[in-house]
């Protein structure tokens, strides 16, 4: 197998994570799922971190907070996320999965774990291992200045 020049990996990442998202969203869409455009995933993914407040979601996934209310409106006539007062916060919402929103992210998963399977086929299931292990490390906050010799 092949190895990854140096300053190619997070190129590879992102390719892969994007393999993963063009799949997963074709095959909901083939089993009857409404459309779900990459930034309607990046709002699935984030829900499942934990990120409920629509100004948060908008911050995680780099949109305005205008464009956050217009995805998530289409998501909830689309019957999967609802909006409610936050318990914590009167000023603010928390965005909820609603019982066929958690259909949804059921199947989601389910098909995510099959596209593990498929590349572990294409990889090697030993190298899917290794990245899966890799990956579950943490690598701390993100560097934001040069480092210093």
């Amino acid at each position: 197998m092949d190895t990854l020049a140096p300053g190619r990996l997070a190129g590879a990442l992102l390719d892969t994570s994007d393999w993963f998202d063009t799949a997963l969203r074709a095959r909901l869409a083939a089993r009857g799922w409404p459309h779900l455009s990459r930034t309607r995933s990046l709002v699935f993914l984030n829900l499942a971190r934990g990120v409920v407040r629509p100004a948060a979601l908008a911050r995680e996934i780099d949109v305005s907070r205008q464009a956050i209310h217009k995805l998530l409106a289409g998501l909830e006539s689309a019957s999967l996320v609802e909006r409610s007062p936050d318990p914590d916060d009167a000023r603010s919402q928390v965005v909820r999965l609603t019982e066929h929103g958690q259909a949804f992210v059921d199947e989601a998963s389910a098909i995510l774990c099959d596209l593990e399977v498929e590349l572990a086929e294409r990889l090697g299931r030993d190298a899917v291992t290794s990245l899966r292990q890799a990956l579950a490390g943490d690598p701390g906050p993100p560097p934001t200045t040069a480092p210093t010799d």
